[in-house]
């Protein structure tokens, strides 16, 4: 006689989790809030159809492999196809790791993060999926000794990196807590390996940048500038309860039974190596606390603890992953015909910190610009827009506009750049001066400037849009629309 728990592993089961799954991910109108324009942009402006120059991505790769189907289809559909499988290869995986285990199969297809992540536009689903992996083969290095295995984990942590920038971390985390007593000659052999695994993302700088380690560098020393010069390296603010909201769904995301086991001697000297290497992944997470990110080390949570569950610990896992999970979907499903604030892109965490001053709309600010770019291409055909307000709103109308009657849509900050005749935004120079009378004083420095080869034609340029009804010296408003307005030079 089946129990009740054996009826949740039967194929009818997981195959209606799977559709509910697939569900949440097409039918509803989210795409992900957090660097979206990141990857979709970047893809739409390598299908050619992005009417405005590329802002900056922190993975050119992964938008680059999405844009034939971007350019094909005329939308962002195709990343939620793929986010779907990428994320159903992370919860096989588990399953395969496991022993084809079905409780671990459970496990992850009613995990709170796998729904959360399911409609995103981002990378972390499959460079996860990759790092999941690397730490697989690194366990069978572990137990055996054979270089094989660590090269194998080596490549797939460098695949992952070659797509989200953060696994240079999480990858980073792993390798060196596993290779830390080893020969040094294998760890050596290991770097080359990521290095290997790295070479999609250097080849296409090479060919985008001319410089193989373009993004990697970019990358890093923006992250260092936000960090340490403009005060943008965390998710953390300045209002307590929305740290201390940010800090909770991190927690809620991360299954109950995880943490009970680490209490647990016997589990922490088994997994010793695992445990710090998560250890060190989750102290990343809590200094920039955003659910999206726990999806890199919860399926090795999940191979962890799975095969420990007692049968009633496993019921009670799911139970409660799934009530969070529904909790977190819950604002993608409201949005399939409402919006929040007017916005298009609330997820539970702007959810829960705007609580307060929440509106429901039956429209969308996304819907409405939509329309007015619509109108915009039919009343002024092959003009080049200046976008004035916010420096990147330009990046927001060009996200949402698929039309070509629109030549180009210019960022304000680079049209008074040109106007004034600069070309840097930032830079930073450190001075070390001798105490003695030395001859020579060095320095080190670096900035971010305008392309030298921007063929944008400022001088053109005789309308901008306005989104927040800002003005701009020298034009004079013309024509309003239901969110934007056209001013004339």
């Amino acid at each position: 006689m089946l129990t009740k728990t054996d009826r949740l592993k039967k194929p009818k089961y997981l195959a209606l989790l799977i559709l509910g799954l697939v569900l949440v991910t097409i039918l509803t109108k989210y795409y992900g809030s957090t660097d979206l324009g990141d990857y979709s942009d970047t893809a739409k402006y390598f299908a050619g159809i992005y009417a405005a120059d590329i802002r900056s991505s922190h993975s050119y790769l992964y938008g680059f492999i999405h844009s034939p189907l971007v350019g094909l289809f005329g939308n962002y559909f195709a990343f939620k196809i793929t986010s779907i499988i990428f994320l159903l290869g992370i919860v096989y995986s588990v399953y395969r790791i496991t022993g084809k285990d079905k409780r671990a199969l459970v496990l992850m297809l009613t995990s709170p993060v796998v729904w959360y992540l399911a409609p995103w536009i981002n990378p972390i689903q499959l460079a996860s999926l990759f790092l999941l992996w690397a730490y697989y083969f690194m366990g069978h290095y572990e137990k055996t000794s054979n270089l094989k295995y660590a090269i194998y984990a080596g490549i797939f942590v460098g695949l992952g990196a070659a797509f989200w920038d953060t696994i240079v971390f999480f990858g980073g985390f792993l390798v060196l807590t596993y290779m830390f007593n080893k020969k040094f000659s294998h760890l050596l052999i290991v770097l080359l390996a990521v290095m290997i695994g790295l070479l999609p993302r250097l080849i296409l700088d090479y060919f985008l940048f001319n410089f193989p380690l373009f993004s990697l560098l970019k990358s890093f020393f923006g992250t260092l500038t936000n960090a340490f010069f403009q005060g943008r390296g965390t998710a953390y603010t300045s209002m307590y309860l929305n740290n201390i909201i940010f800090f909770a769904l991190v927690f809620l995301s991360i299954p109950i039974y995880f943490w009970y086991f680490c209490t647990k001697k016997p589990f922490l000297v088994e997994h010793k190596k695992s445990l710090i290497s998560i250890a060190l992944s989750l102290a990343l997470i809590i200094i920039n606390p955003q659910i999206r990110y726990t999806l890199a080390v919860i399926p090795i949570m999940f191979v962890l603890i799975a095969p420990l569950l007692s049968e009633r610990q496993w019921r009670i896992q799911i139970f409660i992953s799934s009530i969070i999970a529904l909790v977190f979907i819950m604002p993608y499903i409201v949005q399939m015909k409402y919006s929040f604030n007017e916005s298009g892109y609330y997820d539970i965490t702007e959810v829960a910190t705007h609580i307060s001053s929440l509106q429901i709309t039956p429209y969308s600010e996304a819907e409405l610009i939509r329309q007015d770019l619509s109108r915009i291409e039919k009343d002024y055909s092959g003009e080049i827009f200046l976008v004035i307000g916010h420096q990147d709103y330009y990046q927001k109308l060009a996200h949402l506009y698929w039309g070509r009657g629109i030549a180009e849509l210019v960022s304000v900050q680079d049209y008074e750049l040109w106007q004034k005749n600069q070309s840097t935004l930032f830079e930073k120079k450190l001075v070390f001066i001798p105490s003695i009378n030395d001859r020579r004083s060095i320095w080190i420095g670096g900035g971010i400037s305008n392309n030298p080869h921007d063929t944008t034609k400022y001088a053109d340029i005789e309308y901008a849009i306005s989104l927040d009804d800002s003005s701009f010296e020298g034009f004079s408003l013309v024509k309003r629309y239901t969110r934007l307005s056209v001013l004339k030079k």
